[in-house]
């Protein structure tokens, strides 16, 4: 293995590590890879931000904007306090109505 492929590596376990104990934000750790990877010279400036045009990144970047927005309003906390009236007990349930919801 050569150096830029174990920093590569390396960079991207500390980064799921991160991602899996939480105490740092997601977005922040994504950023802090990039920049990284900036720095070390592994990616060029135009690599780094070319991901950011992509139709699907921008998609994803929204739903976590609406997502905050409906825990900041209650609205999904109503909505699953519904759901578990609606199925009960029942797992089988919640998750038939778990997928119909989404």
């Amino acid at each position: 293995m050569n150096g830029e492929l174990i920093w590569v590596l390396s960079l991207l376990a500390i980064a799921v590590v991160l991602f899996a104990t939480g105490k740092v934000r997601m977005d922040a750790i994504a950023l802090m890879v990039i920049v990284a990877f900036v720095l070390s010279g592994t990616l060029t400036l135009n690599e780094a931000f070319s991901g950011f045009s992509d139709p699907n990144v921008i998609l994803i970047a929204a739903l976590f904007i609406i997502g905050d927005g409906l825990v900041r309003t209650g609205v999904a906390t109503k909505m699953g306090a519904w759901l578990v009236s609606v199925a009960g007990n029942s797992e089988t349930k919640m998750l038939v109505y778990l997928m119909l919801t989404v």
